[in-house]
């Protein structure tokens, strides 16, 4: 899953964004295994590991990748679900299933599919967050704006 946009005239201080969503991420128990900074790029990997997010979890992955300049600038941001490709997950519960002779075709479908909709929910959220973030940024430069406006006409 994964969204982009390309974002034009906002003019916003796009470290500034980068680093509030990177502590959004860290915030929501990611692990970061790559932080690319460069002067127009910004790219981040992060991942859920261990056995409990593997069970429980709904996204396995996530990267977000901000480049441009301040005033045109593209957003992608893509999410990895454990329950991505359930034909896959059903393959392997079938395999599971002949070795154990269990329902876990049955069990390993359902939990796919409500991990998928986990993150479509987790992508939708977290899509809304980096727009907000991209609004706070560009009033908070109409702020400084019209403040150095004020202050230079007195």
């Amino acid at each position: 899953m994964t969204r982009v946009q390309i974002l034009k005239g906002k003019n916003v201080d796009l470290g500034s964004i980068y680093k509030r969503l990177r502590r959004s991420i860290e915030d929501d128990n990611f692990n970061v295994t790559s932080d690319v900074v460069t002067e127009n790029v910004y790219h981040l990997r992060a991942e859920k590991t261990g056995l409990k997010n593997i069970i429980i979890g709904s996204v396995r992955d996530i990267e977000l990748v901000i480049a441009g300049d301040p005033s045109s600038f593209a957003i992608v941001f893509n999410v990895g679900a454990w329950g991505q490709n359930l034909s896959i997950t059903g393959s392997a519960g079938y395999i599971v299933a002949t070795l154990v002779e269990g329902p876990a075709i049955a069990w390993g479908g359902i939990a796919a599919a409500g991990s998928y909709v986990k993150a479509v929910a987790y992508e939708r959220d977290f899509w809304q967050t980096i727009m907000n973030e991209v609004d706070f940024q560009v009033k908070s430069d109409k702020k400084k704006d019209a403040k150095a406006e004020d202050e230079g006409v007195r």
